[in-house]
């Protein structure tokens, strides 16, 4: 019985991960490295989900509404990567991103909080949960540099 429950478990995973392929996207292709005191990284796949697009859309209202002077000076950067392309490979392998994954990565510590479950889990059904919540782990992050 616990096999049949664990093998559900992993076709969900997946199922949700490759859920991803439904909405065509162009992404910016951006590196790691620069002079932030953090950087949201937001991963992806080509091709884009409902929640994949819904989860970005929600961590850049968060960051425009409260760290927009941070924003504005580059102490806080946003990026998107498309996982798909081969120039990312290094930077998704990094952080162990092989599809929808988003992240508040701290340059100088080469430390970083993975948003995603958060994200997957709140972004469509709660914003307002999703967005408190995203919010505050900035802060956290950027009070610990």
């Amino acid at each position: 019985m616990k096999l049949n429950i664990v093998s559900a478990l992993f076709t969900v995973i997946i199922f949700t991960l490759s859920a991803c392929n439904s909405e065509a996207q162009t992404a910016k292709n951006t590196g790691v490295a620069n002079e932030a005191s953090l950087e949201v990284i937001d991963f992806h796949t080509t091709h884009r989900c409902k929640t994949c697009l819904a989860i970005e859309k929600a961590a850049k209202e968060v960051l425009d509404a409260n760290f927009a002077p941070a924003m504005k000076s580059g102490k806080i950067t946003f990026k998107t990567v498309n996982v798909d392309e081969e120039a990312n490979a290094k930077i998704a392998e990094k952080f162990g991103a092989f599809g929808s994954t988003l992240v508040i990565y701290n340059p100088k510590t080469d430390s970083f909080a993975d948003m995603t479950d958060f994200a997957f889990s709140y972004a469509v059904g709660d914003v307002a949960k999703f967005k408190n919540g995203f919010k505050a782990a900035v802060q956290k992050a950027l009070n610990n540099k």
